[in-house]
């Protein structure tokens, strides 16, 4: 997890489950404390990687990002 101090935002990557543990709870645990940091430094927005993961523990989209790459 990274905090933009700037534009007011946190980027909730990487977050990882070993297989064996997925289905546990343990990811949202772990998104859930990292998200707690967040507030007590007033972020307003979070990014994460796994849109499906985020919907389903209460996240809404609100915008979408577009990445570019140039092959030289």
């Amino acid at each position: 997890m990274w905090m933009d101090g700037v534009n007011d935002y946190a980027y909730l990557e990487p977050l990882a489950t070993d297989p064996k543990y997925r289905r546990m709870g343990l990811a949202t645990i772990a998104l859930t404390e990292a998200m707690k940091k967040t507030q007590k430094y007033g972020v307003t927005y979070c990014f994460g990687g796994n849109r499906e993961f985020y919907q389903c523990i209460g996240f809404e989209v609100v915008c979408h990002r577009e990445k570019w790459n140039k092959v030289w």
